[in-house]
């Protein structure tokens, strides 16, 4: 897609389908009004979370011992009418994220992502945590692409051993909200990029994307997954 003066992406300090080594407020300050028309957001929950991966090591999560939502003022002020904000979040802090959001967006859904797997946690004394919650807002009234489809998102998490980030996410659930949720050369904001797989489904599917992450580690493993994607493009 052609950039044009009348695109005000194209006039912001921020390139487009680059991932920034940026503080997300930082990076959205940066940002047009009403310029984005997806945001897929997976910040830190406030849980404290440690990884128990026993095959790969990972730090704590940066930001993630309070609900750190202050960045929602400025999402909401950059997307467009019409557009939609989808955050991912926690059971047990999902009261606080809805609240956090309703003050500024529509929430219309509570969506289930079905992990069909279970985590570790208390072997006895808990069940086995299989689902995280991804909440759907909206700036306005915004309609879903293609066929009514279910709030519970069966998608199985990535095989450990390709795991680049603790709490990485799978392509194919970012597939399904920019599906839905946006068109081919539409703009999709990451404030929070992690494993690069919101970037690598906005790129296979002819979306534009800007992405923010404050982990340059990160950055560089999501880099090497865009590049894989452009060796499969050019093999095709």
């Amino acid at each position: 897609m052609i950039e044009t003066h009348s695109d005000p992406i194209a006039n912001s300090e921020l390139s487009i389908n680059q991932i920034h080594n940026i503080d997300v407020n930082i990076g959205l300050q940066r940002l047009p009004d009403s310029s984005i028309d997806l945001i897929i957001a997976d910040p830190p929950y406030g849980i404290r979370y440690r990884s128990s991966s026993r095959q790969k090591k990972f730090t704590a999560i940066q930001n993630d011992d309070v609900i750190f939502a202050d960045w929602l003022s400025d999402a909401y002020r950059v997307l467009k009418d019409g557009g939609a904000l989808y955050c991912y979040t926690r059971w047990d802090v999902y009261g606080e994220w809805h609240q956090r959001i309703a003050q500024l967006f529509t929430v219309k859904n509570c969506i289930i992502w079905s992990k069909n797997g279970g985590g570790m946690g208390d072997l006895r004394g808990q069940y086995s945590p299989s689902h995280e919650f991804l909440i759907f807002a909206t700036k306005g009234r915004h309609l879903l692409n293609g066929k009514r489809i279910s709030d519970v998102w069966p998608v199985a998490r990535d095989a450990s051993a390709h795991y680049v980030h603790p709490t990485q996410k799978p392509v194919k659930l970012a597939e399904t909200i920019i599906t839905k949720s946006s068109k081919p050369g539409d703009t999709v904001l990451i404030p929070f990029c992690g494993s690069g797989s919101d970037c690598v489904a906005a790129k296979q599917l002819g979306r534009r994307f800007i992405a923010f992450d404050i982990e340059q580690r990160y950055i560089d493993a999501a880099n090497l997954r865009l590049e894989a994607v452009d060796v499969v493009a050019n093999a095709a």
